[in-house]
């Protein structure tokens, strides 16, 4: 069986590094979606749990990528109520499927219609509206059902994380803490593991979900809220309108990069990817230092393109694309310092000092290739800090510039401008909407981890790991843990770093990677920020699977490299060594089955006539031959009736004559009705005369030692069943104990002569020593005959020889000290198929004897697993490992290759060819090396032949061997047909020193 399990192991080793891809797609009707759904995948990415729980439900359910933002939105605003929320509102990027740029939707909280400012605080909120116009542009699920996941939270409850504590602690000083019992019960912030209830809020919110955003902006709602906010009247609040918008662009030499409209910071994010691609950015890559200079400058850089030329585009002349031009890149790319850091040039000196590190990002794609990427937020941590109706209210206004000249002045019904970017990055193969929290570090953080990712080919995720700055004129605020050499060369260059170790300081990426090409999705949950992400099961189960094929790999590695340890000789079992006085000869009886074998008797019988062992008897079954078998039989031995009479103690078809030779009185003819090789052993062991019954294939010949070696190692009475050492016949010589030669062997005998090396010499030898060996080989098994009348004699089936074997195992589980073992001294030769079909016939039958026996031993097996080393291996190593893998892997790998680009596969090729010239080259050599230990060499002249073989057993028999496991497999379970093999008809000369000839 070391065949099989041998020919999947590299296939495991591969496809373990193979991208995993889906082999199911679910049905419209499955997912409730329009159909031809273009992925059987989807995913959300978020900062709790709760919100990714929501989304995915909503996806699981039918809803698309703009159902589930909803739901993660109305979610974020319960369980996170400082970072957004209804008080609030945000920014939205949607790339519908198969469009070639994302529309969106701006409902960030606007400046009420007063003519002055009057240091105002509070904005309209548009977090409402804009959701719902949203949905009635692009959603498929009903509303009240997507605001249902944050009902449920905010009425039964949800476990406060370390986060809502941190951030309440802090924010406690400026919010009305005797008006928020359920946060700070007793007066003290309530603690992290509590369950946190939120009833005012779940009122509000179940009003929504039965009204609509009527409720917000013109029902008592908006009531509480204007007497919250008195210069926001209820005229303004239902005046409320949202903006449709086009993201900012920049074209990037692998993609393009979209990012959020003004006021918004997507065009501080795109033009920092521009200027890194023109600074080559990718050449730091090795030098991290330069790589923190020259985005810090960059940072600085666009910083003041922001605060100079971008407000919100109703009032301010905003030339994006003026903004974002390959001249204007140029030109700023040629103000940036490249030795020392450089101070900022602020606009009339206005500044940004916003350590804010306030609102929330999320991501969602869905089964058609939708993809949301979308930023909510108070502006700061719980707004202003009112609070009404349930939730929080926005401070908005107070990002509004100080000076009149600014783009970002204060104008009735503006928008200020924000520091928040949520982006989608778009290839040929691939879709990423990613974004992040963290005030003015959101646009040098997403330059920092795009950089990486992009220009220096690290993974998404260890770009977002990384550490991360932000600087201000000479001042480099660093993440804690950055890298001390680094901090060396910051110094050095004239850089005063300060440490900032609050983890959110520094923001929170969420991001989502969809593979266009196979509908992969995978995802990153910034831990700075408690982050998650999710994908329908099909991720999840490629994550199974990719343990699953670890272990596969494991164990393909572990059992191969175990048995070629313990069939070195130094690892030989009590009592394999040892070699007993013979007094007299055991009595053998020798079976060889016969069915249309008119191609090889000959043979047979010359080799059988001319053994030197005298205490035999050979018995010929003919069972039902249809062609000049028995005649033969008759020709060559001179055959009269024998008065041999049966046991009566096995079944088998009706005998229609026993016979014995004349010429060698020693062997019978028993002719009967056809069968089936089964049904002929059970025959033969009804007449057999002696204790010792030795079964061969009518193709196999015996050497002279064989029946000795038998003998001899049946002088152990322990020993109820042996199975001989087989070798491949159309490479025996005239010295057939010594040397082996392939001048008579096409290449597929050749190959199939290192199957019986590697199986003989290290499989056979390592399982006998387990006392594991589950097949005693049907050419040369010998068994005691009082045993096998025991266990019943042989069972009707494609595998007599696996099943014989296991029998002897139950019947040695019964009887304490008995034991099955490899007599690899006793030698035999047999015939291998010469052509494919009759290989492929052959290796089938194999193939279906062995699933034949899986299922009928399967209790044996269940109930012995762990105590009998034969159902180990053969389960754990036979069935797991060569066959089980073999299908599940397979499938993968045809799968990936027809879905996924030829280029994803080049390191997987170059990994596979590697391992297996290693692996398969050295097992195929160590087999040699173990032939040679065991007496048998081939010629010199064979040293080229043999490479050539062990070139084409590594790369191109052992994939045939491999359909043949998945294919007789199959086929089993229709056809239990054994397909008899055509002998050559070649008269092979048996070389022994008694040689004689049947009499013609």
């Amino acid at each position: 069986m070391f065949i099989k399990k041998a020919a999947i192991l590299f296939i495991i080793n591969s496809l373990v590094l193979s991208s995993l891809i889906p082999m199911h797609a679910a049905s419209a009707e499955e997912q409730g979606l329009p159909k031809e759904s273009k992925y059987d995948n989807y995913g959300v990415s978020a900062s709790h749990p709760a919100a990714v729980e929501a989304g995915m439900e909503v996806l699981e359910n039918g809803g698309n990528a703009v159902d589930a933002a909803i739901a993660v939105s109305y979610v974020l605003g319960v369980v996170e109520p400082y970072g957004s929320g209804i008080g609030g509102g945000g920014q939205m990027l949607i790339l519908p499927p198969e469009k070639e740029e994302p529309v969106v939707y701006d409902y960030r909280a606007s400046a009420t219609s007063d003519e002055e400012w009057n240091e105002q605080s509070t904005g309209v909120p548009g977090q409402v509206r804009g959701l719902a116009e949203i949905h009635e542009d692009l959603g498929l699920t009903p509303m009240e059902h997507l605001i249902s996941p944050a009902v449920t939270l905010a009425e039964e409850g949800f476990e406060v994380d370390y986060l809502l504590w941190e951030r309440l602690e802090a924010a406690k000083p400026r919010l009305p803490v005797e008006e928020l019992p359920h946060f700070f019960p007793n007066g003290q912030t309530i603690e992290p593991g509590d369950s946190l209830k939120q009833p005012e809020l779940a009122e509000t919110l179940s009003a929504i979900q039965e009204m609509g955003p009527r409720a917000f902006y013109a029902g008592e709602i908006g009531e509480k809220f204007t007497a919250a906010v008195p210069y926001i009247d209820a005229e303004e609040l239902a005046a409320y309108e949202v903006e449709r918008t086009e993201a900012v662009k920049g074209e990037l030499e692998n993609g393009t990069l979209y990012s959020a409209s003004a006021p918004l910071a997507g065009v501080s994010v795109v033009q920092s990817m521009l200027l890194a691609e023109e600074m080559n950015i990718e050449e730091t890559k090795d030098n991290e230092f330069e790589f923190v200079h020259i985005m810090n400058e960059i940072s600085k850089i666009t910083k003041n393109e922001r605060i100079k030329k971008v407000g919100d585009p109703e009032f301010a002349d905003v030339d994006v694309d003026e903004l974002t031009s390959d001249e204007h890149i140029k030109e700023l790319a040629s103000q940036i310092s490249l030795s020392e850091p450089s101070e900022e040039t602020i606009f009339d000196e206005e500044r940004e000092h916003d350590e804010k590190t306030d609102t929330t990002h999320f991501v969602v794609v869905d089964p058609d290739g939708m993809v949301v990427s979308a930023t909510d937020t108070l502006s700061n941590f719980f707004g202003s800090g009112e609070y009404t109706s349930g939730f929080f209210i926005n401070n908005s206004t107070e990002q509004f510039s100080e000076f009149a000249n600014s783009p970002n002045a204060y104008a009735p019904n503006k928008r200020s401008r924000s520091l928040s970017a949520p982006t989608i990055y778009v290839e040929d193969e691939r879709v990423i909407g990613i974004g992040t929290p963290g005030g003015n570090r959101i646009p040098p953080v997403m330059a920092q981890v795009l950089s990486r990712h992009l220009y220096f080919d690290e993974p998404l995720e260890d770009a977002v790991d990384a550490k991360r700055f932000y600087g201000e004129d000479d001042v480099l605020y660093v993440e804690d843990g950055f890298p001390e050499d680094v901090l060396g060369d910051i110094a050095r260059a004239g850089y005063q770093f300060q440490n900032r170790q609050l983890a959110v300081y520094f923001g929170g990426i969420q991001a989502l990677e969809l593979n266009k090409v196979n509908g992969a999705i995978t995802g990153i949950a910034d831990l700075r920020r408690s982050g998650l992400w999710d994908a329908k099961d099909l991720f999840k189960w490629s994550e199974f699977f990719e343990k699953l094929f670890f272990v596969f790999f494991i164990l393909g590695i572990i059992f191969p490299a175990l048995h070629l340890l313990h069939s070195l000789p130094w690892f030989k079992s009590k009592g394999e060594s040892i070699r007993r006085q013979l007094e007299e000869e055991k009595g053998i009886s020798v079976l060889v089955p016969c069915y249309n074998e008119q191609g090889i008797i000959e043979t047979s019988l010359k080799n059988m006539s001319s053994l030197p062992y005298q205490k035999k008897e050979v018995i010929y079954i003919n069972d039902g031959s249809k062609d000049r078998t028995f005649s033969l039989l008759n020709t060559y031995l001179k055959l009269k009736p024998s008065t041999k009479k049966p046991l009566q103690k096995l079944s088998h078809k009706r005998v229609r004559g026993v016979y014995q030779s004349e010429l060698y009185p020693f062997i019978y003819v028993i002719d009967k009705e056809n069968g089936g090789k089964a049904d002929a052993l059970n025959a033969g062991i009804e007449y057999a005369g002696e204790d010792i019954v030795v079964s061969l294939d009518a193709d196999t010949v015996l050497t002279e030692n064989a029946l000795p070696k038998v003998n001899e190692a049946f002088e152990d009475e322990d020993v109820v069943a042996a199975g001989g050492m087989v070798h491949v016949l159309q490479t025996k010589t005239k010295n057939p104990l010594k040397r082996l030669s392939l001048r008579h062997a096409n290449f597929l005998v050749r190959l199939q002569m290192f199957d019986f090396l590697k199986a003989f010499y290290i499989t056979k030898i390592s399982l006998a020593r387990f006392h594991a060996l589950a097949v005693i080989s049907g050419a040369f098994g010998i068994f005691r005959k009082d045993a096998l009348l025991e266990v019943g004699g042989y069972r009707s089936t494609i595998g007599e020889d696996i099943d014989i074997t296991l029998k002897m195992h139950e019947y040695i589980a019964k009887h304490v000290n008995k034991k099955v073992i490899h007599l690899k001294e006793a030698i035999s030769y047999t015939e291998m198929p010469e052509t494919w079909n009759d290989f492929f016939k052959q290796r089938v039958r194999w193939q279906k004897a062995y699933i034949d026996c899986v299922i009928h031993f399967h209790s044996f097996f269940r109930k012995t697993l762990f105590r009998k080393a034969v159902s180990f291996f053969y389960i754990f190593e036979s069935f797991l490992v060569g066959i089980v893998s073999a299908f599940i892997m397979t499938g993968f790998f045809i799968a990936n290759a027809i879905i996924s680009p030829p280029e994803s596969y080049l390191a997987y090729v170059l990994y596979y060819l590697t391992f297996l010239l290693i692996f398969g080259v050295v097992y195929d050599i160590f087999a040699l090396i173990m032939n040679r230990y065991h007496g048998f060499r081939f010629r010199w002249k064979d040293i080229p032949s043999l490479f050539v073989t062990i070139l084409l057993d590594v790369f191109v028999y052992r994939f045939a061997l491999m359909y043949i496991v998945m294919h007789g497999t199959i086929e089993y379970f229709f056809n239990t047909d054994w397909n008899k093999v055509s002998r050559t008809g070649r008269n092979y000369q048996t070389e022994t020193k008694s040689e004689t000839s049947p009499a013609a």
